[in-house]
């Protein structure tokens, strides 16, 4: 068998909320190319120190559910549920935790020097569009209306922020992930590089030729997002004046 095709692992063979930021180019951490070699298993092994941070991360979970309990009053019913899309059965979802009254959650810690990306949410802002990409992936998946998610910004700062379904979001979203699946992960097809360390991992000799990515992406989902916030912001203003 060509090595290159081999059979997806059932562990990391499929796209999941983890993965939609940066396969849609809105990650700040990961890039396309990235996530098609976790997704088919060409990725090199977690260092130790990532192992390390996953750890602390999990270990966190059970503070950050109380935190939340507190703050909002809800009770967590589940927590780091993997759900299976009922379209495409290489679409999953693992829900950080779910709250009573059949919604999402997602948790998120915030290093205090990327605290500028994150609004206010008493405000009515969202989340960084990665995450709301993400929840929103988790909400097409699940087939529910809400999530909310929990940003710890060190011990002391705690933001929620509710983010609604948006059925013309997911669908994008949805459309961009098959169009991965189909046109890279099945045919083990590599998306273009991003950025200098994509290129040093496809091509160790240097082409001499720049390469630029593709914003078509990114530039649809955001401004779908903007429409998104200034919708929000026309019901506020509606609402203050009524």
């Amino acid at each position: 068998m060509n090595p290159q095709l081999a059979p997806l692992s059932e562990t990391r063979g499929y796209i999941g909320g983890g993965n939609i930021a940066g396969i849609l180019g809105l990650s700040p951490f990961k890039t396309p190319l990235d996530e098609y070699l976790t997704i088919t298993g060409d990725e090199a092994e977690i260092s130790d120190a990532q192992r390390e941070f996953f750890d602390d991360r999990r270990d966190l979970e059970p503070w950050a559910a109380k935190k939340f309990t507190r703050r909002t009053g809800l009770a967590i019913v589940r927590t780091n549920e993997r759900y299976d899309d009922a379209e495409f059965p290489w679409a999953k979802a693992e829900i950080d935790f779910e709250p009573e009254g059949d919604c999402n959650g997602e948790t998120k810690t915030v290093h205090p020097n990327a605290v500028s990306a994150w609004g206010d949410p008493d405000a009515g802002d969202e989340p960084p569009l990665y995450v709301t990409a993400q929840a929103m992936w988790g909400l097409g998946v699940t087939d529910r209306q809400l999530c909310y998610v929990q940003a710890l910004i060190g011990f002391d700062d705690q933001r929620i922020y509710r983010v609604e379904r948006d059925d013309e979001l997911i669908a994008e979203i949805r459309r961009q992930a098959h169009d991965f699946w189909r046109f890279h992960v099945i045919p083990r097809r590599p998306p273009p590089p991003t950025n200098v360390d994509d290129l040093l991992r496809l091509y160790p000799r240097s082409t001499g030729r720049d390469v630029e990515a593709d914003t078509d992406i990114r530039d649809t989902l955001e401004a779908l997002c903007a429409e998104r916030q200034a919708a929000r912001e026309a019901q506020r203003h509606r609402e203050r004046f009524a």
